[in-house]
């Protein structure tokens, strides 16, 4: 599923998270799965949800793709012991991990972004002022990762 999208929302006393209609309408079943795995996310003071089959095909790709050694082996014990599933209740809501609310600092008050493949969860706080100070650096970061998705000649053939 193409995730999209900004909604402000809020998480419960009991840290549940509402996971919008629209969004869950969207998930196949067959393709992204129902539920959710939670992990920390690279974008400080965030959260980052996938869909639960989505993030079992990613982590195969991800593991595939790194050198073997005690680098990866690090990163997968922490990454992979922080990834938590979360089922998404007959009323929509996942359970968010409290240690995960705490350590990154997310708050009540949150904001759920579509991230293209995954949502992204932030304090409100914090996401309104990323897209404050981002919005209008938007065609340029455009045009610089498309920059940095291009292979650079090699040698051979400069």
């Amino acid at each position: 599923m193409l995730f999209t999208g900004i909604y402000e929302l809020s998480v419960d006393p009991k840290n549940r998270l509402s996971i919008p209609s629209s969004i869950r309408a969207g998930l196949d079943p067959e393709k992204d799965g129902t539920n959710f795995y939670v992990v920390p996310g690279r974008q400080p003071g965030t959260l980052k949800l996938y869909s639960d089959k989505h993030f079992v095909r990613y982590a195969e790709e991800c593991h595939s793709s790194l050198e073997p050694g005690r680098t990866k082996d690090e990163y997968e014990m922490i990454y992979f012991a922080l990834a938590t599933y979360c089922e998404v209740d007959s009323q929509g809501r996942i359970l968010l991990p409290s240690w995960a609310m705490e350590k990154v600092g997310i708050g009540k008050q949150v904001t759920l972004t579509g991230a293209y493949d995954h949502l992204l969860l932030w304090n409100r706080e914090d996401a309104k002022r990323f897209f404050e100070q981002n919005w209008t650096r938007h065609a340029d970061l455009h045009d610089l990762a498309r920059r940095e998705s291009k292979p650079t000649p090699s040698a051979a053939e400069a």
